[in-house]
């Protein structure tokens, strides 16, 4: 399958990913490289997007590694949310469905909280279909 890459609007997502003059919470270059909407509804972390052309792996699905980001990304903002940095230990991912188009909502939830954390977070798509789920353990981090 070959794909033809929007190179405007890849371009445009680089434009705005420079356009930042801060690495903080919500607001870093990833997030603005995939235009990630961070929110915090009740205990949770949902991080969404819109798939854009230049995510997708050439088999035509959005590739992994950029849900991958979204599932970790929506459990590192719940840990820092808490009040302190935290940093991955491991994460698993299984990938149930491929992602082909259209909007993409992770949710990130506690399992455990303490010195370590258990997170688990899923990644459905805009028909509500879960299309990957992640599990990890969070370390959390002294202030500085």
């Amino acid at each position: 399958m070959t794909r033809t890459l929007d190179k405007a609007q890849a371009q445009a997502a680089f434009d705005r990913a420079i356009a930042g003059e801060q690495e903080v919470f919500g607001d870093f270059f990833l997030a603005r490289l995939l235009g990630l909407e961070i929110t915090y509804p009740g205990d949770a972390c949902e991080v969404a997007f819109e798939a854009q052309d230049f995510m997708f792996n050439p088999q035509g699905s959005l590739h992994g590694g950029i849900l991958a980001t979204a599932l970790d990304i929506a459990m590192g903002h719940l840990v820092r949310a808490a009040g302190t940095p935290g940093t991955t230990l491991e994460m698993k991912i299984q990938y149930l469905a491929a992602m082909r188009h259209g909007r993409v909502v992770c949710r990130g939830e506690a399992l455990r909280q303490g010195g370590t954390w258990f997170l688990r977070a899923e990644a459905r798509d805009q028909e509500g279909t879960l299309v990957a789920y992640a599990t990890s353990t969070w370390k959390l981090l002294k202030k500085r």
